[in-house]
């Protein structure tokens, strides 16, 4: 009788087992709801692998991400024992409404490493800075009783008694103004702006200034009139006596050209402006265009036509009239379109081909590069290269060097082969050894270089270069 009244006394169901005791009806379906999350642990597996994608920045911030991915990891495993141990320590409490609080255990676990991950105390900080003194500005910019630091790096010649952070990227003491850790040369401190933070598609506000001149980044305009410098869009700047060229790969300070008609002046793409006088194409004047009637071709920003003829850039060219042309591969954009007039073939640039070049069959060896190649030979902008056989042409590809990284990933601007002839731009070169032949753009030197096994052909040897001559770095090829 005794062991019957035990028997029927044991919980009956796997929920009842876990739990340690019979649970309600509500108490049983929420068991079996969280047993249900279980399914959607797979995609929060998958997603916790690319926690580590950003640089671990010190051993606190390592250990918080270890925590987010192990909450992660382990849920099956302690889902289970803690369903049942927060059963119990309700049932203790005579708290029936904690035990539906025990999702909110992992998701506090979770969030509390987050917060510790992206805390202060998970921050990097300078090599040798004064733990006492040690303040962080905002993202950027840090100090302490004796430097400034900027991404922890010491601002060099920057005062900590009288440093401010005028924004993530601009900063100033009693004597210079930075842009990043760069100093920007003849700024005034006591009246430099930095620019507003631009989230809009306005972006008339991102020139910083002071009393004397405007700045891009760390480079000064050189502005003439400041009482009527206004900046147009994100290429143009004017004033009453320069137009300012502040767009694609400007020399800041330098693409500065004197304005024709401060009043008519109106901006036609990112390349082109125009006043009553004169077009611009970026800090020149184009020669012989006509205001009135230039327009911007559709297709390109390089491209415009007036009443006399079209133009590419700031040159002007033989062809009249674009629309009047045959043209092949049109629907590429005109960077990649070459025209006939049935009698001379034009390349992209607009330049006169070879007499006896095949319009049907002429296409750029590589996008964005100045060979050509039709079914019987190989051009160079419109020159021919000799002994060139399209059929085996190839660029070589251009080798990205920096500090601590090499890539291949793209074709070269000057340098080619066709079995073992090498040609620099159009030019046949000799005695080169095209297995071991590379080239390529230092960062670090701001040089181009092209070297074999034998000789440097450009550029000049440094640890780097070594390195990668003699086949001892990893090239990154993706």
């Amino acid at each position: 009788m005794e062991r019957e009244m035990t028997d029927s006394s044991k919980p009956k169901g796997l929920a009842a087992r876990i739990l340690g005791e019979q649970p309600t009806g509500l108490q049983k379906t929420f068991f079996w709801l969280m047993i249900l999350s279980l399914t959607l642990w797979p995609l929060l597996f998958f997603g916790s692998l690319f926690f580590f994608d950003a640089p671990i920045r010190t051993t606190v911030d390592e250990i918080s991400r270890w925590g987010m991915v192990l909450t992660i990891w382990l849920y099956p495993l302690y889902l289970l024992p803690l369903i049942g141990l927060w059963f119990r320590l309700s049932k203790r409490l005579g708290a029936t409404w904690l035990f539906y609080l025990c999702p909110l255990i992992p998701i506090i676990i979770f969030f509390s490493f987050v917060e510790l991950a992206s805390s202060e105390y998970a921050a990097r900080k300078p090599e040798g800075y004064d733990s006492a003194t040690f303040k962080r500005i905002n993202e950027s910019f840090a100090k302490d009783i004796n430097h400034v630091y900027y991404c922890n790096e010491i601002l060099e010649d920057a005062d900590p008694k009288t440093f401010r952070a005028l924004s993530e990227e601009y900063s100033a003491d009693s004597r210079y103004v930075w842009y990043r850790e760069n100093k920007i040369e003849g700024a005034n401190p006591q009246t430099f702006v930095a620019p507003e933070k631009n989230n809009s598609l306005d972006i008339s506000i991102d020139l910083a200034h002071d009393d004397h001149d405007y700045y891009n980044q760390n480079n000064p305009l050189h502005v003439a009139d400041m009482g009527s410098f206004k900046r147009i869009d994100g290429s143009w700047a004017v004033d009453r006596q320069n137009v300012y060229y502040i767009g694609l790969e400007a020399e800041i300070g330098k693409d500065i050209v004197p304005i024709g008609d401060f009043r008519t002046f109106r901006v036609l793409n990112d390349f082109y402006a125009a006043d009553a006088k004169y077009v611009y194409y970026k800090n020149k004047v184009v020669e012989g265009a006509d205001p009135k009637t230039f327009v911007v071709l559709d297709g390109g920003n390089d491209y415009g036509q007036d009443k006399n003829r079209v133009y590419y850039q700031d040159c002007g060219t033989t062809i009249r009239n674009l629309d009047a042309l045959k043209h092949r591969n049109m629907g590429n954009g005109l960077y990649e379109t070459f025209h006939t007039d049935g009698k001379t073939v034009y390349n992209p640039e607009l330049m006169a081909m070879p007499v006896g070049t095949d319009f049907s069959t002429i296409h750029r060896v590589e996008r964005y590069r100045d060979w050509y190649a039709d079914k019987n030979r190989v051009y160079y902008e419109n020159r021919l290269l000799s002994e060139a056989k399209p059929q085996t042409f190839k660029v070589f590809p251009i080798h990205y060097v920096s500090k601590d990284y090499v890539s291949n990933n793209n074709k070269d601007f000057d340098y080619s082969y066709d079995g073992n002839r090498v040609y620099y731009r159009d030019s046949l070169m000799h005695g080169v050894d095209v297995a071991s032949f590379i080239c390529g753009y230092d960062y670090v030197d701001s040089i181009s270089f092209a070297f074999d096994k034998n000789r440097y052909y450009q550029g000049r040897p440094n640890p780097r270069l070594e390195k990668l001559r003699q086949g001892k770095c990893r090239v990154d090829s993706e």
